[in-house]
């Protein structure tokens, strides 16, 4: 075999801040290339507007590596060889605020150009920018499960897919108070808007809702790559007791000619439990629907209280939020806790971004994390030795202490104290992110 043909790159970094014509064209040139790398269609012509303004919306900054070299008659000798976008975010981790978060998305490499070091190069100046801006945590979602971990990332949660039989309606084991009510979507804009707020401030493990993910629930779009409208969409709100919006579903019938009748849910948002129950109650009670398909957390309440607990079937579990741990002291100082006690973290981390012993002391459901000199340590602290991995999948429960100590993922240095440091990065129930990006 021969040897690779060398490789001239330039990367080109932009920031969708302050509008300019130059890089409008930039924003077009990056959706098309995002596009074809993750083998979709590319979205006519007079949709590249609304492309525009969603990435401003957004404040995404954006990169493309170009091959200076690519030989003339390739695609790749006026277009990009790699995609990056990154933006800002938000992350529901428990504690009294959310969480800002380095969002990373669009991430493509040409087929012809991988196994070259192109995206090793590019995460890690990105996360060493992300850091150096402040962000305590970079987030994303895989199309590939094993490309990240390399980088320290690790997943956070999960999701089931699920399918509720309803031929003869659903049937719950208790009244579910509040009111489901049709909607027009074009109407509700604003509505849904602060829906959206208030549901990532009450959902642990949800990211914030962009202005994309709006205009999907309210079917102004299909998707990032068409950006068509999707045919046959219904919306329903959920009003609680008081009368208080407290949950919004959009879904779609699959048409009279599938085998089996269906609506599946193309956006559900809720405030609390009961809101997604009355949500799926409703969707289930259509007349002459056999099937609703939608999504939730793994332990999913809704099955707890079907008549019939076979209506619910799974039909995938899902990693839905990765996680990288940017910054040990801020991101674990702005979570929640719901045990007190004390122990010493060593972080072993590939990238050298959050090496280091960290002391950690919890009290009132509050932390205060410092790091700790060599030689420093105090001796009557429990320590655990763990990767910057095993960090990342600490931070919302994904995994507790004690699953990593069982597996070997984690390695107990010392312990002298009795109390609950084994169970300190424990939660209350498992995170679930309804919004992917």
């Amino acid at each position: 075999m021969g040897h690779p043909r060398q490789l001239d790159l330039e990367t080109r970094t932009y920031h969708a801040v302050e509008r300019s014509a130059e890089l409008d064209e930039a924003i077009n040139l990056f959706h098309r290339a995002t596009g074809i790398g993750f083998y979709e269609g590319v979205p006519e012509e007079a949709k590249f507007s609304t492309l525009q303004e969603l990435t401003y919306s957004q404040q995404m900054r954006f990169s493309m590596v170009f091959d200076l070299a690519a030989p003339p008659h390739s695609r790749h000798a006026s277009q990009p060889v790699h995609t990056y976008g990154t933006f800002p975010g938000l992350l529901n981790a428990g504690g009294p605020q959310p969480v800002p978060v380095h969002k990373i998305s669009a991430v493509t490499v040409a087929p012809a150009y991988r196994r070259r070091g192109i995206l090793s190069r590019r995460i890690t100046a990105d996360l060493e920018y992300a850091r150096q801006a402040g962000f305590a945590l970079a987030a994303l979602t895989a199309s590939e499960a094993t490309i990240y971990g390399r980088y320290g990332f690790e997943p956070a949660t999960y999701q089931t897919r699920f399918t509720l039989k309803c031929s003869h309606g659903l049937k719950f084991r208790v009244p579910v108070p509040g009111e489901v009510v049709e909607i027009e979507p074009q109407d509700f804009g604003p509505d849904y808007a602060r829906l959206a707020v208030r549901a990532l401030e009450a959902t642990f493990g949800s990211v914030d809702s962009t202005e994309y993910d709006n205009g999907f629930a309210l079917g102004r779009w299909e998707s990032w790559e068409s950006l068509e409208q999707p045919k046959n969409l219904r919306c329903a709100a959920y009003y609680d007791e008081t009368g208080e919006l407290s949950g919004f579903a959009a879904y779609k019938f699959d048409g009279w000619d599938e085998p089996t009748a269906k609506l599946t849910v193309h956006k559900l948002v809720a405030t609390s439990i009961v809101a997604r129950l009355k949500l799926y109650e409703y969707l289930g009670n259509h007349d002459l629907v056999q099937e609703v398909q939608g999504q939730g957390p793994v332990a999913d309440p809704l099955r707890r209280v079907l008549e019939n607990v076979r209506d619910y079937h799974v039909r995938s579990v899902d990693d839905v939020l990765w996680l990288r741990v940017l910054n040990v002291v801020a991101a674990f100082e702005a979570r929640g806790y719901q045990h007190n006690g004390r122990l010493l973290l060593g972080v072993g981390d590939r990238m050298g971004v959050v090496a280091g012993t960290y002391l950690f002391e919890v009290a009132d459901s509050r932390a205060t994390v410092s790091l700790v000199q060599s030689g420093q340590e105090p001796a009557d602290v429990p320590r655990v030795d763990l990767s910057e991995r095993e960090l990342a999948g600490l931070y919302l429960g994904t995994v507790t202490l004690k699953d990593l100590l069982d597996t070997g993922r984690a390695e107990l240095e010392s312990t002298s104290a009795r109390g609950s440091w084994l169970e300190l990065f424990d939660v209350a129930g498992e995170g679930f992110t309804p919004h992917g990006f």
